[in-house]
């Protein structure tokens, strides 16, 4: 069985084409067709169906691409792991993290491996709640650390809880809104609302326009600068927060609540050494960094 002639079914049938499938191995398109081809005649099994609107994937081609899947998960979970414990504490990470997590725990983390263990390999890819799960379920990321609100229950994944977020309506200093006792739903309304979703708080309606971006860095620029109010966490901003440049505002029958902040991994995946390190880091800077 040989594991690259596996890689070239599992990615024809992820990508339902020869021609993306072999720019995405670096091969040729012919390559790929004979080692498709190959396989199809030493097994005497048909994989894919070719035609005008692509390729489909044959009843007994889904089985084979299933268990290549796993095979081909399990080689890399032991690759991972002997290459982690050949260099100790070193090793590599591939870890998704949701926009907010990204920018209040991405540099804590980053300061504090490198300066601990400067072997380390972090890729961080960083994206919303269905792209990150769809990259861990085709294993291209180990971890994700994200709201809990985002991640409802997925089969076959598990969530462990990490800390919670305090969240908060903000906006810069001078702001109307600011200088308010009492900031109704309706006074919060006639203003922009930036936000990294679109999913605004029940109650709270966007008439006088609205920023949905999920760059948290974008949007604090954007809201120092404007008349934005700003869904967000004052943990990102904690300097301008201190130094009077953004101001966060209580609004009457607004409860925001804090977020649940939840690490997520495939079900019955042992954490490679490098993950493991990664996870007790996180819990570290999450009690350290005043969340909640």
């Amino acid at each position: 069985m040989d594991f690259a002639r596996l890689r070239n079914i599992v990615a024809v049938a992820r990508k339902k084409s020869f021609s993306r499938a072999a720019e995405d191995l670096h091969i040729t398109q012919p390559a790929l067709s004979r080692s498709i081809a190959s396989f199809e005649a030493q097994y005497g099994v048909r994989l894919f169906d070719r035609g005008r609107g692509g390729v489909t994937v044959t009843p007994p081609g889904k089985q084979v691409v299933e268990q290549a899947q796993a095979i081909l998960s399990s080689a890399g979970d032991l690759e991972r792991n002997l290459r982690s414990y050949s260099m100790g504490e070193a090793g590599k990470v591939d870890l998704g993290l949701g926009p907010l997590m990204a920018s209040v725990l991405l540099p804590r983390l980053g300061k504090s491996l490198f300066r601990s263990r400067p072997g380390l390999q972090i890729h961080a890819s960083i994206g919303l709640s269905h792209q990150l799960l769809a990259e861990l379920l085709e294993d291209s990321i180990e971890l994700i650390v994200g709201s809990a609100l985002y991640f409802g229950e997925v089969p076959g994944v598990d969530s462990e809880s990490l800390s919670r977020i305090r969240m908060a309506v903000m906006v810069r200093a001078g702001h109307p809104l600011a200088s308010m006792e009492k900031v109704t739903l309706e006074d919060l309304g006639r203003y922009p609302i930036a936000s990294a979703t679109d999913r605004t708080p029940v109650g709270v309606t966007a008439e006088g326009g609205s920023l949905d971006c999920d760059n948290f860095h974008i949007l604090r620029e954007v809201v120092l600068e404007t008349d934005c109010a700003w869904f967000s966490s004052p943990a990102f901003v904690g300097r301008e927060i201190a130094e009077g440049l953004i101001v966060p505002i209580k609004v009457t029958g607004l409860n925001l609540g804090p977020h649940e902040i939840c690490i997520l991994s495939r079900r019955g995946r042992t954490r490679s050494p490098a993950a493991a390190i990664v996870v007790e880091e996180l819990r570290s800077i999450a009690a350290d960094a005043e969340m909640a």
